[in-house]
């Protein structure tokens, strides 16, 4: 959806700009609030791209109790900036171990290693690859109250 900027507060004040970091209140044009969900962005044309799907890096820190190794099939929660949504992993493309040897057919993963994947989400997320936006572009995905992995977005589907 567009709105149009209605005006924006900080204490109480109305301000004319913010810095990143500022918490801020921003009144937006026949917006209600209703309409508004965590994890929505504000932005300029071109707006920022929501997909369900995107290929990714990540390392793995972490794996729950429950599965040892980090496979196709696996799930967890993904969380970009304030986005909090369900997740899969479809598909692996490839692995990095500790010492740096790349494996192109690998069909899992271990904790240290770098992992290149495709992730799909239950509902699309508002995300830009790392290259283009980096505060779009990072997410971590968490399972049983822990952080299993840490990554960035490396490309997004074709438009």
């Amino acid at each position: 959806n567009e709105y149009k900027v209605d005006s924006v507060w900080a204490n109480e004040e109305k301000i004319t700009s913010a810095k990143p970091g500022e918490n801020i209140l921003v009144k937006l044009a026949n917006c209600g609030v209703e309409d508004i969900l965590k994890g929505f962005v504000i932005c300029t044309n071109p707006p920022c791209r929501a997909v369900n799907k995107l290929i990714c890096q990540v390392g793995l820190m972490d794996l729950p109790d429950n599965a040892k190794i980090f496979t196709a099939g696996f799930q967890a929660m993904f969380h970009a900036h304030t986005c909090e949504e369900e997740c899969t992993v479809v598909k692996i493309f490839e692995t990095t171990d500790r010492k740096g040897q790349v494996n192109k057919k690998a069909c899992f993963a271990n904790i240290g290693m770098k992992v290149v994947c495709m992730i799909e989400v239950e509902r699309s997320v508002p995300v830009e690859t790392f290259d283009d936006k980096p505060f779009l572009g990072r997410f971590t995905l968490r399972t049983e109250g822990k952080t299993i992995a840490i990554g960035k977005i490396m490309h997004l589907p074709p438009k």
